[in-house]
């Protein structure tokens, strides 16, 4: 194909013309491909070869991508280039463990490195939480409360009024993988690295100390529910012998009265970012053989000195490196056992017609459509146009056409899950939430109000400059590149010319914090947890200039400062840590109502669709069963509290 005639084909010819190469790299029988592997031939190009157990063993076939080092490296908290990738992969949890996991229907806790947690009023040592190994209620998110801060799964301890102090107890005898025994320093210090790197639970703590050698504390500036969530779940505790002497400088640092921003703050998070550790010392059931590490594949070994090692039942673990055109042939092969890759509809029919189940949990969260406003903030700062914008983008069609069944139109516009909205916000307050629907002379309107004017059939922004933009999305992504191909198409029939630009998925975050887009395609929403605060911090936080940072840039650049017709003046960084304060969920349901009125008037990003999984699951060749469609273990956000990873800390995943 020339370029000429690529540059004036449609929307419809496009997606057909990738279908087709799609087809032509990934779309052979699953017989065709194993047939060449098996008989020695090289998989597809950029595949890699499969793995087969000569020794008897029993393995689990994972995907998830990574980058091969030198540039893939083992600092966990670094910005880029992270190749254990925690809660997002299938494999890194199973690692580097965290202190607990989450189910999301049931809301209550599978206790791992922790045993037991408890909001309390600091100096009541007699509050100090007892063993419960079971899985338990959850003490916070939108259920467990209930008005009063509690042990997990136990009774009451004092009235939320009066905590101040998140207390975590640490189960006894864990080991790290070097024989190390792991203790409160090694929590502490995860927590003095996580503040180099402006994690959003600084927002709500401002100390953690060891009681003891299994006793946590962290103090409470603001006490919050979502404390529980970012130290359970969301902060994996890593070793302090290697982690150890970066966690002091952050202490010396921030007790000497510095802050991040200052030019020695800068230094240090620099230095960080660019920490290179040579090893891996792992606490959960596996751990990486490091010179098994290939660009196309690596090996996770059996860990046999975790604490939880007899419930992994698999010997290894075999994870394909890749993204969805690499990968789609593999699972086709059916050498994957699970993968979440947010498969083409195309490659989704042929995976059933082989016989490979599709999972579809959802991950409350999707695609959004962001602008640049350092760059662009003439033509897109006045909310009008990004109302107009979301008027006139056809939501359901660019869901259909992302991920088919598993795109759904975003409805309600809140920021947050449309599954979780009548969790939060009243039917009153829901009914005053525009919608947006599909309505082209209302985007025009609109567009016109904010200065916008139309030549022909061209849109001129305010100023008389013709709208042309660049929209940038993850090349990798078979989801977002045909998100980003739809919306490119749609915007410039309705006359505002923009052209796609795929970059790889390795690049387009580190390129979006540091501003070098006009228009964007990458996540709203959050998988991190049932609360809307995690939601709301993706946008205003993440994408923004409080997080950029950490990659050297201003993100998105929208002031975090903004006036409006539905709460007047407001500073939305402070109603993000509002919505979360306190210990009373109830009292935080009216904050959550106020941003998500106030992210529907502003639309920093525009959601598109909420992305449920399309997660090709096989059954019977190396896992026995995968869980029933209507288990509650399929409501689990599964790049938060991973499915196939709390099945292995339970004993739940059988091997053939």
């Amino acid at each position: 194909m020339s370029e000429d005639a690529g540059k004036t084909m449609g929307l419809k010819d496009r997606l057909a013309t990738r279908s087709l190469s799609r087809r032509r790299f990934a779309g052979l029988s699953a017989g065709a491909v194993a047939a060449a592997v098996f008989g020695g031939a090289a998989m597809p190009a950029g595949a890699g070869r499969v793995v087969m157990a000569q020794d008897g063993s029993k393995e689990f076939h994972s995907a998830y991508p990574y980058e091969e080092p030198p540039t893939g490296h083992f600092n966990s908290f670094a910005s880029t280039g992270n190749i254990l990738q925690g809660p997002t992969s299938v494999y890194g949890d199973l690692i580097i463990e965290p202190l607990a996991m989450f189910y999301w229907e049931s809301q209550t806790w599978e206790p791992l490195l922790a045993t037991d947690w408890a909001f309390i009023k600091s100096g009541d040592s007699s509050a100090t939480p007892g063993a419960s190994p079971a899985a338990s209620p959850a003490s916070g998110g939108t259920g467990g409360l209930d008005g009063v801060s509690a042990v997990a799964g136990k009774a009451a301890i004092v009235a939320p009024n009066d905590a101040d102090t998140f207390i975590v107890k640490l189960r006894e005898g864990v080991v790290w993988e070097d024989d190390t025994p792991f203790t409160a320093k090694d929590v502490v210090d995860t927590f003095w690295c996580l503040r180099i790197m402006s994690n959003v639970v600084w927002d709500f703590i401002d100390d953690v100390q060891a009681v003891d050698d299994h006793t946590v504390t962290f103090h409470m500036s603001v006490p919050a529910t979502v404390v529980e969530r970012y130290v359970i779940r969301a902060s994996n505790p890593r070793p302090s012998s290697i982690f150890g002497e970066w966690a002091q400088k952050a202490r010396d640092l921030f007790g000497s009265g510095k802050t991040i921003d200052d030019p020695e703050g800068k230094q240090l998070l620099d230095q960080f970012n660019k920490f290179r550790p040579d090893k891996v010392i792992a606490s959960g059931p596996y751990t990486i053989d490091i010179p098994s590490i290939t660009g196309a594949q690596m090996t996770m070994p059996k860990n046999p000195k975790a604490w939880n090692a007899d419930k992994a039942l698999f010997d290894k673990i075999v994870n394909f490196n890749g993204e969805t055109d690499t990968i789609t042939p593999v699972v086709l092969a059916k050498e994957v056992d699970y993968a979440t890759h947010g498969f083409a509809p195309a490659s989704e029919k042929q995976m059933i017609a082989e016989g490979i189940r599709i999972l579809r949990p959802p991950t409350y969260a999707g695609a959004a459509l962001y602008m640049n406003f350092g760059k662009l903030s003439e033509a897109f700062g006045d909310e009008k146009v990004r109302q107009g914008l979301a008027h006139a983008i056809n939501r359901e069609q660019n869901g259909t056409v992302a991920l088919g069944d598993s795109g759904v139109a975003v409805k309600y516009m809140a920021g947050f899950s449309d599954n979780s909205v009548p969790n939060w916000i009243d039917e009153a307050n829901i009914g005053k939430l525009n919608q947006y629907e599909n309505d082209a002379d209302k985007a025009a309107a609109l567009l016109q109000e904010a200065g916008w004017s139309k030549d022909g059939d061209k849109w001129k922004a305010p100023g008389g400059q013709d709208a042309k933009y660049e929209l940038m999305f993850p090349a990798e992504f078979a989801d977002y590149s045909a998100t980003g191909a739809d919306l490119a198409d749609q915007l410039t029939a309705w006359g505002i010319e923009v052209t796609p630009r795929a970059i790889t998925y390795t690049q387009y975050l580190v390129e979006a914090d540091k501003g070098n887009f006009e228009l964007l395609v990458t996540t709203w929403g959050s998988s991190n947890n049932p609360h809307p605060h995690f939601s709301f911090v993706v946008p205003f936080i993440t994408r923004n200039y409080p997080i950029a940072k950490n990659n050297g840039g201003r993100g998105i650049d929208f002031p975090l400062e903004q006036e409006t017709q539905v709460a007047g003046k407001v500073d939305i960084q402070q109603l993000i840590t509002d919505c979360a304060r306190g210990l009373d969920v109830e009292k935080q349901k009216s904050q959550v109502t106020t941003l998500a009125e106030v992210f529907n008037e502003l639309l920093p990003c525009v959601p598109l669709y909420e992305r449920y999984g399309n997660n090709a699951a096989l059954e019977g060749v190396r896992v026995k069963a995968w869980p029933a469609d209507d288990d509650p273990i399929l409501k689990n956000a599964f790049y938060a509290d991973g499915i196939p990873t709390l099945l292995m800390f339970t004993g739940k995943l059988e091997p053939v």
